[in-house]
């Protein structure tokens, strides 16, 4: 029997059954003897026994309770405060505990898998239930793993509560193991941790400028480098910057050569018009947009920062900043507009109206007989656009008015419409050999406008070097640092204050953006271990404390 349930230091006497889901198992210590807990002197002389029932690991598919018989011994040192003390099974037990020790580690694996309530509605299938507060319990229980001293860590911020409350995750790079996370994201709690690790000799992480001084601080000889990706997306964002100031001026310019035609007939070129009340409300909504922008531009004369002036006017800083570089005011463009149930009947509408059928209720009737589920009310908003003469309900004062506008397609008379800036900045940094035609197009027509090529070869030639180097880093580290030299003097004396504002941030951290050019190591990883703790995190349902948090991020790394 102790080889079908073995149990260090203990004989098993008799393993009984106890209904369909549970086993009993009796056993007693087998030592001779045991050590005074607190002198340590060795003692034979039993004074009691006595029973504790802990529960075990499951056996044949049946939870297992241990009916364990435990001596109590006599303390024979006089000088000891204790008399009398119960035997010790470190093995397999821990004082006072009611289950196993592999049992509980068995219990705060599961925990550290699926967290409390999930661990907790496994366990329950498994045969060892346990509750999802005594699940965290044991997942706070279990030691940390035993790890080797990092050379090369990997620094980055991550969300305990998205804009509010944020901490730092280190990675070591060489094992692919998160070391650690910090309560918050400051240089100073930074510093203290790399004060601990002096082996450290590479330190990856993001443009941060407090994280740039808390490796500094805490680690003044490891060599600093900065991530290449964030290179390329602080790039795309000083590229997104530009064109929302410029947007309004690059809507504009004519169509380039290979854009696309007309639109067919039957198809819509925009949205249907909406009805007199949401034009009021749209436009009421912009000049609300355009007092804001009024203002922040009056503050930004007046010289007030971006941020003291968010605070104030209660913006983001994006928006403070998109306003106070603009040259005019941002128009945003229209939306793509969604597919409606009108329009595979279009050309059945247009038809009819060249016959001069101008009754909407008539023509929804046909619509409807063809297999249209609408309302007439969308036949309606159409047909007012497209009338040649006031319907007879029109009222006296509408009808001597200004016929209705027309939808303007897009044509030779009104450009096509600009992208977002954030979509064009990631065309503008694409390489135009691959691009669709219709891409490259559109790219071709913004470059119309000097100041855009500008920005926009600048762009290209720093992405070209970030991402070409590499196979740089292995054939000639120098190139793509002269190449580097060489993109900082043209944007230097390029006069757009966008780009030589990021030349200038470049210099100021120009050891780390050298190291990204020229050696291996980037946080590309610390963002996957990212990944694994937002899973972690969103497994506790947002509720879980740091310190626990921590805990299962260590134990599942």
């Amino acid at each position: 029997m102790n080889k079908l349930c073995p149990m260090p230091g203990c004989s098993v006497e008799r393993i009984t059954r106890d209904g369909p889901d549970f086993l009993h198992v009796a056993a007693h210590g087998t030592r001779p003897g045991s050590r005074c807990p607190d002198c340590g002197r060795a003692s034979r002389a039993v004074h009691s026994r006595y029973r504790r029932r802990p529960v075990d690991l499951p056996s044949l598919g049946r939870a297992l309770r241990i009916d364990l018989r435990v001596r109590r011994f006599y303390c024979r040192n006089a000088a000891c405060a204790r008399r009398t003390f119960a035997e010790r099974l470190p093995e397999l037990l821990r004082p006072h505990a009611r289950r196993t020790r592999r049992l509980a580690e068995a219990q705060g694996r599961v925990g550290v898998a699926l967290g409390g309530e999930g661990g907790a509605r496994l366990l329950q299938h498994l045969s060892m239930p346990a509750s999802a507060d005594t699940v965290l319990r044991l997942v706070r229980g279990l030691p940390l793993p035993e790890q080797e001293p990092p050379h090369v860590v990997g620094v980055d911020d991550w969300a305990l509560r998205k804009g509010r409350t944020y901490g730092t995750i280190l990675v070591d790079l060489e094992r692919h193991r998160v070391l650690d996370l910090l309560p918050d994201r400051t240089a100073e709690t930074l510093a203290d941790w790399l004060r601990c690790q002096p082996q450290v000799a590479v330190a990856a992480r993001d443009r941060s400028t407090e994280y740039a001084r808390g490796i500094a601080l805490g680690a003044p000889g490891a060599r600093q480098v900065a991530d290449r990706w964030h290179l390329l997306a602080n790039m795309r964002q000083v590229l997104e910057r530009w064109l929302a100031g410029a947007h309004a001026r690059l809507r504009h310019l004519p169509p380039g050569p290979g854009a696309s035609a007309d639109a067919r007939p039957g198809s819509r070129t925009g949205p249907f018009r909406r009805t007199r009340a949401e034009g009021a409300a749209r436009l009421g909504r912009r000049a609300r947009r355009v007092a804001l922008y009024e203002e922040v531009r009056r503050r930004h004369a007046a010289g007030e920062k971006l941020l003291a002036i968010g605070r104030a006017m209660n913006l983001a800083v994006g928006t403070v900043r998109k306003y106070a570089y603009a040259e005019s005011f941002p128009v945003p463009e229209a939306r793509p507009f969604r597919p409606s149930i009108l329009d595979p009947y279009l050309a059945r509408l247009e038809a009819r109206l060249a016959e001069g059928c101008e009754n909407g209720l008539a023509l929804w009737r046909e619509l409807r007989a063809a297999g249209f589920t609408g309302t007439a009310k969308q036949v309606h908003r159409w047909l007012a656009e497209h009338r040649t003469a006031p319907a007879r309900n029109t009222p006296h004062k509408w009808r001597d008015g200004p016929p209705a506008a027309k939808q303007m397609p897009a044509g030779p008379g009104r450009p096509p419409a600009l992208p977002s800036p954030a979509r064009l900045a990631w065309l503008l940094v694409q390489p135009p050999t691959e691009l669709p035609a219709s891409d490259a197009a559109l790219v071709t027509r913004v470059e119309q406008d000097r100041e855009a090529a500008v920005v926009a070869g600048l762009a290209r030639r720093f992405t070209a070097l970030v991402r070409g180097s590499g196979t740089s880093r292995k054939a000639d580290p120098d190139a793509a640092l002269a190449g580097l030299e060489a993109w900082l003097a043209d944007a230097r004396t390029s006069g757009l204050r966008a780009v030589e504002t990021f030349a200038a941030g470049l210099e100021q951290d120009g050891p780390a953006v050298r190291a990204a050019l020229t050696t291996p190591w980037s946080s590309g990883q610390a963002e996957g271990q990212i990944t694994r703790l937002k899973l972690l995190k969103r497994q506790m349902y947002g509720r879980a404390g740091f310190d626990l948090l921590r805990h299962r991020t260590l134990l599942a790394a």
